[in-house]
């Protein structure tokens, strides 16, 4: 089978002159890439044909991959010098002109090396410009090849080879491999244009002589190595019902991908195991026709395959039908996908830019490629019926949360997924009742139980800190009154104490209940107020307890919400009202200036949750500005540095399990201050649970 649109993997070679692309190469095993060494020379601005080794060379180089492009430096590691001298070589002639550099990083799964295969007369093959630029083809055939050198001319109407052409590879699309490298063009007269290259058959001389066999490995040897390549061959050799069947699979899989059949259009069980295992998409489109012919047989491929990383979950077809869909979802739906992929796959931690960008209508077929990745899920399933893969299961909670006309065709999308792949429908229909379930309680989510505790400030007689509290407990009715002495001075010990007694009727009955909430409500001066470090030593002076080790305690300044007036309280409601949907923005860095997180906030209307690590000198401008503008989730560190561990812990958890990550975060302070060093404040400001309007006590009276 063979590409209409085939071509290896593009390698451009800049100069480190100017930057741009001297010529092209082609990727060889292991990360490294194979040029001419006059190409090399080019790049470090040395003469065309110089023989001497160029010293340490790195160079910059651009590879591209049929979805992405990857920039990287490559060092040469191996240098065989162009050698105009040999005897026996004709005027335009010259050996040797052969480098091999290695890339410093490594190549994206889909970007694999080419497969070679021997120059010989007659052949039509494809060179391009080392730009890369896919219009850059030259059409040429191979007029003469004696194993050394490869002469090919130009075909009439066609570009021909040119300068910049050079260490390109030269294409045969009927072989689907490489058959050597573009080496010169010749100066010729009228209508003839004529270039030369170095066979394959020479190269590989050349490798083995330098002691780099190994780079000369094909991509068939690695193929047949393959532990699931023999399983494969025989499972595709088996007869299906009708004689022709096999031929009309070869025939739709080729369509499907894009490919061409050659010979007698029969592909052989070998050609088919070959294709599954380098087309990374293939076996799902020679799945799906077999489900209608052989459905065993479909299964059996499907289960050989999963021991080996290269077949993709989805088709091309499927793949791209699903990425239309999600980028043609409302800007709405779309802020909600990180929600409902972290609902579908709780027990998977998702990259936190993917579901970013995803929720900004950016990058979604990344995404898509990224789940389609993920194992099966572990949802109870009958047995023989078969498990639902993470991104079906993610689909399914997507739908569930969009208009009627997109949630029916993506339900119909993931019914045509789990047919081709065996699932049974009452599976995917268990994985559908699950997102209802998690959509109802999104409309009817519980708080856990809180404690408010307003308070202020004041002196005490002994010029220690004193509090005056008022305590309110909401076990999810409402807030009621539960402080008598409002205007009593307490210690923070005491203070601490008659804390942990209010909590006392809210703390779970059950082991896995959620804990009750600290909600301290304060004026924007005590912000920063260390409360959750308070210690009760009561219990027989045998235990002291932690308010922010023992219970999630939070922050919540109405003060700066009021300063920023009506236009930012129903910002802060629609921020509230978005926070599952994920996405924190984040501030650091020792400049960080107001101005510009409020402009960062304007753009991103939406965003619920601020991170702050910045220097303490601007941390408190920065604060307060995110809650002045309605962000109802901000976290940061007391701490007097930047770089804060405490934030770097908290980054990627999602926004409701901060309160208890901060807690927990303060238990492991106890444990082991060295490694836990931070001093995280968690301001939260549930606009669906506002605190009672309360008047904060005049912070300089002292009674």
């Amino acid at each position: 089978m063979a590409g209409t649109d085939s071509r290896p993997p593009a390698v451009s070679i800049l100069s480190r002159v100017d930057g741009e692309p001297v010529g092209s190469g082609v990727l060889l095993a292991e990360q490294h890439v194979l040029t001419c060494a006059h190409v090399v020379n080019c790049a470090v601005g040395h003469d065309t044909l110089a023989p001497e080794h160029p010293g340490p060379v790195s160079l910059r180089i651009r590879v591209y991959g049929p979805d992405s492009t990857h920039t990287c430096q490559a060092e040469l590691t191996r240098w065989i010098a162009p050698r105009t001298g040999d005897g026996g070589l004709g005027a335009y002639e010259w050996n040797g002109d052969l480098a091999v550099l290695r890339l410093d990083s490594a190549l994206p799964h889909a970007i694999r090396p080419p497969r070679w295969h021997p120059m010989a007369e007659k052949q039509r093959v494809r060179a391009w410009h080392g730009g890369a630029e896919r219009g850059s083809f030259a059409d040429v055939e191979v007029t003469e090849c004696n194993g050394r050198f490869g002469y090919v001319d130009g075909l009439r109407d066609k570009l021909a080879v040119d300068r910049g052409y050079s260490g390109g590879p030269l294409w045969s699309s009927r072989e689907q491999a490489v058959v050597g490298l573009v080496t010169a063009r010749l100066t010729t007269v009228g209508d003839l244009r004529r270039a030369w290259g170095i066979p394959w058959q020479r190269i590989r001389e050349e490798l083995d002589r330098a002691g780099l066999t190994h780079l000369a490995t094909q991509p068939d040897d690695e193929v047949r190595r393959d532990p699931c390549y023999a399983e494969l061959v025989a499972l595709l050799d088996r007869p299906l019902p009708h004689p022709d069947d096999w031929a009309r699979c070869g025939r739709l899989v080729a369509w499907e991908c894009g490919l061409d059949l050659c010979g007698d259009g029969m592909p052989s069980a070998h050609d088919f195991a070959r294709l599954v295992l380098t087309h990374e998409r293939a076996l799902p489109a020679l799945v799906g026709v077999l489900r209608r012919t052989a459905p065993d047989l479909a299964d059996e491929l499907l289960a050989a395959s999963r021991a080996t990383r290269r077949p993709r979950m989805l088709s091309l077809g499927e793949h791209a039908e699903l990425v239309r869909q999600l980028e043609e979802l409302d800007v709405a739906c779309a802020a909600r996908v990180p929600a409902a992929a972290r609902a579908a796959l709780p027990r998977t931690v998702l990259p936190a830019v993917l579901l970013s960008r995803a929720s900004r209508l950016q990058g979604m077929g990344d995404l898509v490629g990224y789940l389609e990745g993920l194992p099966r899920d572990s949802g109870p399933t009958a047995k023989g019926m078969g498990t639902v893969p993470g991104l079906l299961r993610a689909v399914e909670f997507l739908a569930v949360i969009c208009p009627s006309e997109q949630r029916r065709a993506l339900r119909g999308w993931s019914e045509g997924v789990a047919a081709r792949l065996g699932i049974h429908e009452s599976t995917l229909w268990d994985r559908r009742r699950d997102a209802e379930d998690w959509a109802g309680q999104q409309l009817h989510r519980t708080a856990p139980p809180r404690v408010l505790v307003e308070f202020s400030s004041c002196g005490g007689a002994d010029g220690g800190d004193r509090y005056r509290l008022r305590l309110w407990c909401d076990d999810g009715t409402g807030p009621r009154r539960v402080s008598e002495e409002d205007d009593r001075p307490r210690s923070a010990e005491e203070a601490a104490r008659e804390i942990f007694d209010a909590l006392g009727p809210l703390h779970p009955q059950e082991p896995d209940g959620s804990l009750p909430v600290i909600e301290l409500v304060v004026d924007r001066d005590a912000l920063e107020l260390p409360a959750d470090e308070w210690r009760d030593p009561g219990l027989g002076g045998l235990l002291t307890r932690v308010l922010g080790a023992e219970y999630p305690l939070v922050v919540n300044c109405p003060e700066l919400r009021e300063l920023g007036g009506r236009r930012f309280e129903a910002e802060w409601r629609q921020r509230w009202g978005r926070l599952d949907e994920g996405g924190a923005v984040s501030v650091t860095g020792s400049g960080a200036d107001p101005n510009e997180v409020y402009g960062v906030l304007m753009e991103q209307r939406h965003a619920a949750q601020v991170m702050v690590d910045v220097p303490a000198r601007s941390r408190s401008a920065v604060v307060q500005v995110c809650l002045m503008v309605g962000v109802p989730v901000v976290l940061w560190d007391r701490g007097d540095a930047s770089g804060s561990p405490a934030v770097g812990y908290a980054s990627g958890v999602p926004a409701r399990a901060l309160p208890e990550a901060v807690r927990v975060y303060r238990a492991k302070t106890l444990q082991r201050p060295r490694d836990y060093a931070g001093r995280p404040v968690l301001a939260w400001a549930d606009a669906d649970h506002p605190p009672p309007k309360l008047e904060l006590a005049d912070p300089t009276e002292s009674r």
